[in-house]
């Protein structure tokens, strides 16, 4: 009989089936080695970060919510850390401390009551035990309750959890919404003790400005065709360009804390910018970057632009990221990540959140010819022509990950990172991405799945066909 090694934290999974996570990245996982136990890292890295079971416990990034713990417990400089490791479908914030070498515990803080309390002596103990057995899971997150909310507004997503309507709840009434768990950490905590805000929340995009930098851009009149304004926004990070008509432009970096709107990381670019055309027609702008001391790498990625008009809107988008963008298109029907791109705006128009996995695909017929073409491309097949041998320590349950060497390379247009799916006519539904460049013979992870008696029920083989077309009719 094939044998294979099983999470420690396996109970936990076999009660908590995974119900939507992502494994958890390598430099994540390197930042809480010897802070975190063992076991828990390995669950992060095989099963990953988000959503388990029915109960809906979610395991979130530390690095996320150390704030918000650290505003509910202050404690001093010297204090054992408390570092948060999961939330509850209610919001209760799970956190643990290594008290000693030997010892520790998992403990947990309830925003709506304020209550406290230890949940268990070890992390092993904590989700093999008190969070699989009901007695001890059923105090923590009431069955009947989590059965009502998801009844009345459905399963949570990623970063999502229940409120329940307090004042309507003392009258014996039920009334749930789902909210972001962030957000309503926050206005609880705040409603304790507000964070200082440091600056005015903006409502235009003038407003949004860092007050010092602002008069770079209140001199540009609004203009038809491609000089004016334009903005980019990804997440809490912004970008806007000025192109003038003198052939000048000016380049502002910069970041906008959510709690306090304090403005930060501010870097301005300015110079000569060159307008062209490529032999499809497309206009492309130039930017010539010159890049400082204080100067983060990727800030160059906004040398090289192309210029797309659909109806009224104008947008700028970056010529190293067109691949992605289609790739987006195909997979999503979006435009990719927002930091894609700019947008045409006005100081004078609302400063309004952009999507940060991108506003939804514009019509064929704008689109730039540049990226008409990718979208239009024949999907890249690649055949598999070797696999890598199977590894069951490296699997969770029987899942794991193969590198397959490929028939196509980089200089076939593979991309690191590419996703690769088999097409629809082949029956098979496998699921990998490049990770191991090479000119004709790059390397991707396929994933697999081994069935009970060590058989590969569902995995790559010498031949399997792969396609970069990710849509399935």
């Amino acid at each position: 009989m094939f044998s294979f090694r099983r999470l420690t934290l396996s109970p936990f999974i076999k009660t908590h089936p995974v119900r939507n996570a992502s494994p958890a990245s390598a430099e994540l996982i390197a930042a809480y080695e010897g802070k975190l136990p063992a076991s828990l890292l390995e669950l992060w890295r095989k099963k990953g970060l988000g959503l388990y079971g029915n109960l809906q416990l979610a395991l979130i990034d530390p690095r996320q919510w150390q704030p918000v713990l650290d505003r509910w417990i202050i404690s001093p400089p010297d204090a054992v850390p408390r570092i948060p490791i999961a939330l509850t479908p209610f919001g209760a914030l799970l956190y643990y401390r290594k008290l000693t070498d030997t010892d520790e515990d998992v403990s947990f803080l309830d925003p709506v009551s304020k209550a406290t309390g230890d949940l268990a002596w070890s992390l092993n103990d904590c989700f093999n035990q008190f969070l699989c057995e009901p007695e001890s899971r059923d105090s923590l997150v009431p069955p009947d309750l989590l059965q009502s909310a998801v009844e009345e507004c459905g399963e949570l997503a990623p970063g999502e959890v229940y409120e329940i309507d307090e004042t309507l709840f003392s009258m014996q009434m039920l009334r749930v919404r789902k909210v972001d768990a962030l957000a309503l950490h926050t206005r609880l905590r705040d409603a304790v003790d507000p964070p200082a805000k440091k600056a005015d929340e903006p409502k235009t995009i003038a407003d949004a400005l860092p007050t010092p930098q602002r008069h770079l851009f209140e001199d540009m009149a609004e203009h038809s065709g491609t000089h004016g304004l334009y903005l980019s926004s990804y997440l809490d990070w912004h970008r806007m360009l000025a192109l003038q008509p003198d052939g000048q432009y000016r380049l502002l970096f910069w970041k906008i804390d959510a709690r306090t709107f304090e403005r930060s990381n501010i870097r301005v670019y300015s110079g000569r910018y060159d307008a062209s055309r490529n032999d499809a027609g497309d206009e492309l702008i130039t930017l010539h970057i010159v890049l400082r001391a204080d100067s983060s790498g990727s800030d160059a990625n906004d040398t090289e632009l192309v210029v797309m008009h659909s109806g009224p809107d104008s947008f700028l988008l970056r010529t190293d990221e067109l691949a992605n963008m289609a790739t987006a298109m195909d997979g999503s029907n979006t435009m990719g990540r927002s930091e894609y791109y700019f947008r045409k705006v006005g100081l004078t128009d609302p400063f309004d959140e952009e999507p940060y996995d991108g506003r939804n695909a514009l019509p064929f017929a704008d689109l730039p010819r540049a990226l008409q073409v990718l979208v239009e491309a024949d999907p890249i097949v690649v055949s598999i022509t070797h696999v890598a041998d199977f590894n069951p320590d490296e699997e969770d349950d029987g899942d794991g990950t193969v590198m397959c060497t490929l028939d196509r390379g980089e200089e076939d247009g593979l991309r690191m990172n590419m996703p690769l799916r088999s097409p629809q006519e082949t029956g098979r539904d496998l699921m990998g991405w490049v990770w191991d460049m090479a000119p004709h013979a790059c390397r991707a992870g396929i994933r697999y799945r081994r069935g009970e008696d060590g058989t590969i029920e569902h995995g790559p083989a010498v031949g399997d066909v792969l396609s970069s077309r990710l849509r399935r009719n």
